[in-house]
């Protein structure tokens, strides 16, 4: 390609980039905005390759010869437009804006990210309505708790030592901390999904549940079915369904920090998560008559700040008894803090194994306590279910959840 043949595509680029924006803009409303339309965003397409074209023949300072221009005609047309139509918004400045970037991304022969940047904004101006709706969901609660996880992970976890301290080493403050990270991310992504989709389904809504709190569905869930004896079949399908999540995510919790350990967790986790699967969708098949519309699941938004300490504090807790055992005791007495934490908590007692894995431990005991607690925590749900759920409840979970316990532990029996 010759040089004017390199400079006309360039051009064509920014303004066929740039118009892409400029048609959202012109037909993405019920009256379209015909200040700023297909034909002028390609104009500040060229305008930016213009201003690029500048900067390689004269310098960097000379991309203001053509970018100031370009400010003030925006900054006139804004003024006047918002006079006439008492409208102050700045999105579509804002997209002028980016069409001007776009058209010097061209002009750098970048074409696929220029394409990629103006794809990416008129898809961000057409779902402006979904947006608002999705934001509509969340409560100020909601947004603080995101805004929490930013501070944790961005500001916290990049200050805190990473020193092995204390007694048998075994607190260490990033490796503490990154834990509480990993599980309040998992909590935050099931929680919000259960704000985006609402409780449309008994076992859709334990799924996602499971991701927040499989024991917290088992409990509501269970209590629901005392006063709504009608429902309990969609309510043991969420509450299998919110335990079958559990096994993928504890098998993700180890993926994440010792890859071998979630080797060995694989197939058994798989088995349960099968045998879990199939029983929810069964449940749910065999309900006659299903509400359309499931109860609110008791959960609230899972990370606070004091969520995150507890979480802290546990994990921390079950690293110094298992580092304890190991130092005074053979590996097996591993599987003694395993049984113990899956009472209560499956994702502290996998994180500090898998730890102990990257610091040496065999995958295979580590897994077998993962496993165990795993194993445990289901009995425990099972028993949670038939203390305070009705009689069809207990009888519809214990036969999935119990088989699946069964095949988990034989899994550890056989090592």
């Amino acid at each position: 390609m010759t040089e004017t043949g390199e400079i006309v595509v360039a051009l064509l680029a920014a303004a066929g980039a740039a118009g892409i924006i400029g048609l959202e803009r012109q037909a993405g409303h019920a009256e379209p905005d015909r200040r700023m339309g297909l034909r002028t965003f390609a104009l500040y397409g060229l305008a930016g390759a213009g201003s690029a074209f500048l900067a390689t023949q004269y310098g960097a300072v000379a991309l203001l010869a053509g970018a100031i221009p370009f400010a003030a005609i925006l900054v006139a047309g804004y003024v006047v437009s918002a006079r006439e139509t008492d409208d102050w918004g700045t999105t579509t400045e804002a997209a002028a804006l980016v069409a001007f970037l776009v058209g010097t991304l061209a002009w750098a022969e970048l074409y696929l990210p220029a394409l990629s940047v103006a794809v990416a904004t008129a898809v961000l101006l057409r779902i402006k309505v979904p947006l608002y709706e999705v934001t509509g969901t969340f409560t100020d609660q909601d947004v603080r708790a995101f805004l929490q996880f930013a501070v944790i992970t961005a500001l916290v976890l990049p200050l805190v030592p990473d020193e092995d301290l204390g007694p048998f080493e075994a607190f260490n403050a990033r490796e503490i901390w990154l834990m509480v990270v990993i599980i309040s991310a998992i909590g935050l992504v099931g929680y919000a999904a259960l704000r985006l989709f609402g409780t449309s389904g008994l076992v859709l809504t334990g799924y996602l549940g499971g991701l927040v709190s499989s024991t917290a569905v088992t409990l509501g869930y269970s209590r629901m079915s005392r006063r709504s004896a009608g429902l309990s079949a969609g309510l043991a399908a969420g509450v299998v369904g919110a335990s079958a999540l559990m096994y993928p995510r504890v098998a993700l919790e180890a993926l994440v920090v010792a890859p071998a350990m979630a080797r060995r967790l694989a197939l058994p986790l798989g088995v349960m998560t099968g045998i879990g699967a199939a029983g929810a969708v069964t449940i749910w098949l065999r309900t006659r008559h299903p509400p359309a519309q499931a109860p609110d699941v008791p959960i609230r938004n899972p990370l606070t700040l004091t969520t995150a300490l507890q979480f802290g504090a546990l994990y921390a807790a079950i690293v110094f008894a298992a580092k304890a055992l190991l130092d005074r005791a053979p590996e097996a007495s591993l599987q003694i803090v395993g049984a113990l934490s899956g009472l209560n908590d499956v994702d502290a007692i996998t994180l500090a194994s898998a730890n102990l894995v990257q610091e040496g431990l065999d995958p295979a005991v580590g897994a077998r306590a993962a496993l165990l607690a795993v194993v445990v925590n289901t009995v425990a749900k099972a028993a949670l279910a038939a203390s305070l759920g009705s009689a069809r409840l207990r009888r519809l979970v214990a036969g999935s959840l119990l088989p699946a316990a069964a095949a988990g532990f034989g899994f550890w029996l056989a090592g």
